[in-house]
C-alpha cells in the first residue's frame, strides 16, 4: 500500500492550512462542549454545556474514540441501534531499527496478523532531530466478549488502571525477563543493548496482563522473529499496558447515516472506522452525500 507519511509535526501545518481556507466560509465554535443532541420533526438541536444551542436539518457527529461514552448516551437518548464488545490489549514493543528495517523501509507502517492483531498506533515525527534509532510498534490481542458482558471498554480501562497502580504509570520489561518469570529492574534495563525511548517503571507485565492475552503476545513475538530475526531478543523492550478502545458500532446505512434522515456519524466514534485514513475518508464520503442531497 502507498502511504504518504506526514508526521505529527506536519499535521499541525495541514490543520492550520485547512482552518485558514475555511474560516471565512464556516462558523467555528471552539471549546463549545456538546452536551445533548435532540431531534424534532424536521431539525436537530445540539445543546452545549455553556447553555448555547445550535439547530440544523443536518447533523454530523464526529467525536472520535475519546467520545465513545458520550456517543453511547446519544444512541440511548435517540434509540439508535448499536452493538459493542471488543477491546484490544497488549504491549508496545521497542527494538533496534535494523531488525525491522527490511519491512519499514518498504512500508512505513505495516499491519501484521497472526492469530492476534498487530496495529501500528503511534505519533511519529517528520523532523529527523525528533527520531530515534529504535523501532516501536503496538502488539495487540483482540478480545471479543459474548453476552451478557457488554462493557468491553470498562474491561480495558480496569487493566490500564492496574498497570498504573503497580508502576505509577507505564511499566517496561525486557522480553527475556518476561519469559524467565522475572520482573525487570533498573539495573537490567540499564545493562540492555537498547536504550529505552520512553521513561517507564521497570516491572512485571505478567502481574497486569491476563494469561491468555500474554500467551498470545509471546507467541506473536516468536512468530515475528522468523521474519524479522532479533525480535525475540532478550533485550527487546515491552511497554504496557497498551489498550485500544473501540467505540460501539452504530447502526448506519451505506451513507453512514443513522436511522434518522440527516443524522450522520463519522470517524472512529461510529465504530465503523479504526484509523486516521478511514476516518478522513468517512468525512469525505458523508460530505459528498450531503452535497448531492442539497443539489
Amino acid at each position: 500500500a502507498s502511504v504518504r507519511h506526514l508526521g505529527t509535526d506536519i499535521n499541525y501545518v495541514v490543520l492550520e492550512n485547512l482552518y485558514n481556507d475555511l474560516k471565512d466560509k464556516v462558523d467555528f465554535k471552539f471549546r463549545a462542549v456538546a452536551k445533548k443532541v435532540e431531534k424534532t420533526d424536521n431539525t436537530y438541536i445540539v445543546n452545549t454545556e455553556d447553555g448555547e444551542s445550535y439547530e440544523a436539518d443536518t447533523c454530523v457527529i464526529s467525536v472520535g474514540r475519546s467520545g465513545s461514552k458520550w456517543m453511547e448516551s446519544v444512541c440511548d437518548d435517540l434509540k439508535i441501534p448499536s452493538k459493542s464488545n471488543r477491546v484490544d490489549i497488549g504491549v508496545r514493543v521497542e527494538l533496534p531499527y535494523e531488525i525491522f528495517s527490511h519491512l519499514t523501509d518498504e512500508l512505513y507502517e505495516s499491519k501484521i496478523v497472526y492469530r492476534t492483531t498487530i496495529t501500528g498506533i503511534r505519533h511519529s515525527y517528520e523532523d529527523p532531530a525528533k527520531q530515534t534509532n529504535n523501532t516501536n510498534f503496538a502488539l495487540l490481542v483482540a478480545k471479543h466478549f459474548s453476552e451478557p458482558f457488554k462493557d468491553s471498554n470498562g474491561y480495558g480501562e480496569s487493566i490500564a488502571k492496574l498497570s498504573n497502580m503497580l508502576g505509577g504509570g507505564v511499566i517496561v520489561q525486557r522480553f527475556g525477563d518476561l519469559i524467565n518469570g522475572k520482573r525487570s529492574t533498573p539495573d537490567r534495563i540499564r545493562e540492555a543493548f537498547i536504550t529505552p525511548t520512553l521513561n517507564a517503571t521497570p516491572g512485571d507485565l505478567s502481574l497486569v496482563i491476563p494469561k491468555r492475552i500474554l500467551d498470545g503476545i509471546i507467541e506473536m513475538i516468536y512468530a515475528l522473529d522468523k521474519i524479522a530475526p532479533g525480535t525475540a531478543n532478550t533485550d527487546t523492550l515491552l511497554y504496557g499496558v497498551e489498550v485500544k478502545f473501540y467505540n460501539m458500532e452504530v447502526a448506519l446505512d451505506e451513507h453512514l447515516q443513522t436511522c434518522y434522515d440527516g443524522l450522520y456519524v463519522i470517524g472512529d466514534c461510529s465504530g465503523i472506522t479504526h484509523s486516521l485514513s478511514h476516518a478522513s475518508a468517512s468525512g469525505i464520503h458523508v460530505a459528498r452525500d450531503i452535497v448531492s442531497k442539497k443539489k
